[in-house]
């Protein structure tokens, strides 16, 4: 079968995605274009059990968004998203998101490894030579952002533990997850009076049932944030995020 270049879904946003703004969560975005991502990988056959029988599995290692608008409650959008060029052992894959005005409201760049189930080591790209079919197209025209270091605070704020709930089928903290734990950190006087409008994350390290984490930021800027989850011990650095923001008017 000739590779799917370009997967392309319409999806109407239900309730279960969206915020007391009635818009769709970050959390949600993250789910979906993973969820779109396992999707196309499957079609081009490399999906998750495609993996499992060789002993691997993937997992994303960046992730740059762009938000224009958030999709809202009971939108029609359309999803859709193509893989670029792959390196030695990282495999770039774009994801839009688009309105019924044929806007598009959300725009990312992420990027994704294979890993092996036994020993978590990363595994070359040619494995799947000939399942994909590259894209000359870029859906985010910036450079990459650079996501500076955390600097801890004198005060280590109250560790969380990891919940049976944020784990996937890989074992580990779903991606989507530190998302979420990252947004709750955010005081909701700063939710009311700001809207988001872009993030950046680089993964680096597996959270697992059993251990515990820290949430910590520091301003770069008025409206942009710089992130970093931490073991409780802080000696692990799970992920790092930049989060932009824009005021919003009160009226």
């Amino acid at each position: 079968m000739e590779p799917l270049p370009i997967l392309e879904k319409q999806l109407i946003i239900p309730s279960y995605f969206v915020d007391d703004r009635s818009q769709m969560t970050v959390c949600s975005l993250f789910q979906l274009m993973q969820e779109m991502s396992d999707r196309h990988a499957t079609i081009l056959g490399a999906g998750w059990h495609s993996l499992r029988e060789r002993g691997f599995f993937w997992v994303i290692t960046k992730i740059q968004m762009k938000i224009n608008r958030l999709p809202k409650w009971t939108e029609e959008v359309t999803i859709r998203t193509w893989v670029r060029k792959s390196g030695a052992a990282t495999s770039p894959r774009d994801i839009e998101i688009i309105g019924s005005d044929g806007q598009v409201l959300v725009a990312a760049s992420t990027v994704w490894a294979i890993l092996d189930k036994e020993k978590g080591q990363p595994q070359r790209m040619n494995i799947f030579d000939g399942c994909f079919s590259p894209q000359d197209r870029n859906a985010l025209e910036a450079k990459p952002m650079k996501i500076g270091p955390v600097k801890l605070p004198e005060t280590l704020p109250e560790p969380m533990d990891v919940r049976h709930s944020d784990i996937d089928i890989n074992q580990h903290v779903n991606n989507a997850h530190y998302i979420q734990w990252a947004f709750d950190a955010v005081s909701d006087a700063f939710r009311k009076t700001h809207k988001i409008t872009g993030v950046a994350v680089k993964f680096i390290a597996q959270a697992k049932l059993g251990d515990q984490y820290i949430v910590c930021s520091e301003p770069v800027s008025d409206n942009c944030f710089n992130t970093a989850i931490f073991s409780a011990d802080s000696n692990t650095e799970y992920c790092r995020l930049q989060t932009e923001w824009e005021a919003v008017s009160m009226s």
